[in-house]
């Protein structure tokens, strides 16, 4: 079986996530990255979206996520590979990254990540 790979890298979201409530009360940015395999070598060759995966759904997905409440990153990138799973299932090796820049943490640092692969 062909495999290829998708990508969606570096999608900008905004959203009230942390474990302080400080956190939860101030937007934040969070970068998700999210890539899977997935054979779309038929997709390919017809030139046809309805045999790949529809980039704006897993964007979606992605966005549904961020606009809830969480403390815990762990929790959103786990929701959001489990979800793309059920709505997608012929794909796999799902890898969900979600990176956090405004960390309260008291020192340097460029954010703080996560990555659930499923």
């Amino acid at each position: 079986m062909h495999k290829g790979k998708i990508k969606l890298n570096n999608m900008e979201f905004y959203g009230f996530h942390g474990v302080p409530d400080s956190e939860r009360k101030i937007k934040q940015l969070f970068v998700i990255s999210v890539s899977f395999d997935f054979d779309f070598t038929q997709a390919a060759k017809d030139d046809n979206l309805h045999e790949t995966i529809n980039y704006v759904k897993v964007y979606d997905i992605c966005k549904k996520e961020l606009n809830k409440e969480y403390k815990l990153i762990e929790s959103i990138a786990y929701r959001i590979a489990h979800s793309i799973k059920n709505s997608f299932s012929k794909i796999s090796n799902i890898k969900v990254k979600i990176a956090k820049p405004q960390v309260q943490i008291k020192g340097k640092l460029e954010n703080v990540e996560v990555v659930y692969y499923l």
